[in-house]
């Protein structure tokens, strides 16, 4: 009865009727020209995952210099960090950026390889403190910049803002948890109708293309992020060199298993694009060794990519179709729940956006953003 009328409410919602793919949930396409950029953290449905300790690891020898920058929000960390970013690339320095992924206007971080230098918000969700002071890291306190006695008579509004913040947070967990659970019941709907062997022999065939290595290397990042901005797609991968779309409709992940499996059974290198709500789950992958990447087709970048394939990898062909046809309407089903899900995770965290902004404008309006100028302006004189 219950299944019923989930039924029904979904399909007056019109998710019930579509294809098995994710196209109810807006995908607001980056501007974000820079090759290096992807999210350092994502809003999981197990919770929230940082990839700081990775991404900014002090025992990392590559990193001789980590900034670590501190403050409350609005005191301007995240445009510190892109004054930062321009300054090296006008030196000719390639620049890693790491954006915020809950609002995807910020930067949580960036990397300068080339010179071992790095930079991150060391603030809350994701509170860094330096291991090596002095040697590796530096603390930098936006925090001298602002008036603390005009916070102080507003510390009521302030502390209601942070526990508004923290609802709906928690909001979006409980959303973003039901929404994994609704993905693992479409994959294992999906995976009694996999053509597991198929598969795999087209992803060995693919893989045998790229020469082997002898200490291959493989990483993971996040390209999308579930975030008070809706779900937002940088499309970096497809910004590398020959992008080749996998179509999707909820059965990508599966062959993409299979390619990392085939990718190292071979010895390539490669880097695996996640996914923010599953992180198990792949959504891209890119090879550096044949400058192709293969990326799942559900966020549309294909129109606005010239490099583009234009022979996707179509994924029908390694599922059983009379299998299939006996689980559509339960994956439809499951998929439609996902999605309204998704909206209602999406709908909490622009509430949480919409108080951080009203918090920000708070610590904006004590700031001495002169004093603060000045300061980056010495900075970056001996930067890099």
């Amino acid at each position: 009865m219950i299944f019923d009328a989930v039924r029904h409410v979904l399909r007056q919602s019109a998710y019930i009727d579509r294809e098995i793919q994710m196209t109810g949930v807006s995908i607001p396409m980056s501007d974000h020209p820079n090759l290096n950029a992807y999210f350092a953290a994502a809003n999981t449905a197990d919770g929230f995952c940082s990839r700081f300790s990775a991404l900014f690891d002090p025992r990392d020898g590559r990193w001789q210099k980590i900034y670590i920058i501190k403050g409350g929000p609005g005191t301007g960390k995240s445009a510190f960090m892109k004054r930062a970013a321009s300054y090296a690339e006008e030196r000719g320095l390639e620049v890693e950026r790491f954006y915020c992924s809950s609002d995807t206007r910020s930067l949580d971080g960036i990397r300068i390889p080339s010179r071992g230098i790095a930079m991150l918000d060391g603030t809350a969700p994701h509170t860094v403190d330096a291991v090596y002071p002095g040697a590796v890291e530096e603390i930098v306190n936006m925090g001298m910049f602002f008036d603390v006695r005009a916070l102080r008579e507003k510390t009521d509004v302030i502390r209601a803002l942070h526990s508004a913040c923290a609802a709906h947070h928690a909001r979006a967990k409980r959303y973003l948890r039901a929404a994994g659970a609704m993905r693992d019941t479409v994959r294992t709907l999906l995976r009694d109708a996999y053509l597991a062997e198929k598969a795999a022999g087209a992803a060995a065939r693919l893989v045998q293309k790229i020469p082997a290595e002898r200490e291959p290397v493989s990483d993971m990042q996040f390209v999308t992020a579930i975030s008070t901005q809706g779900i937002v797609h940088l499309p970096t991968a497809e910004r590398m060199g020959r992008c080749i779309y996998v179509t999707d409709r909820g059965r990508a992940s599966l062959f993409f298993d299979a390619l990392l499996e085939a990718a190292q059974r071979r010895g390539v290198s490669f880097v695996r694009f996640a996914s923010p709500l599953c992180p198990g789950e792949t959504e891209g992958v890119w090879f550096p060794g044949i400058g192709t990447a293969y990326v799942s087709d559900r966020y549309g970048c294909a129109s606005e990519q010239a490099m583009t394939d234009s022979r996707p990898l179509n994924t029908a062909r390694f599922f059983d179709a009379a299998v299939l046809a006996g689980c559509r309407a339960r994956v439809r089903f499951a998929q439609g729940c996902e999605e309204a899900l998704l909206d209602g995770a999406c709908e909490a965290l622009a509430s949480a956006g919409a108080a951080h902004d009203a918090l920000e404008a708070h610590y904006i309006a004590a700031m001495d953003f002169d004093a603060l100028n000045a300061f980056e302006t010495r900075f970056l004189r001996g930067f890099c």
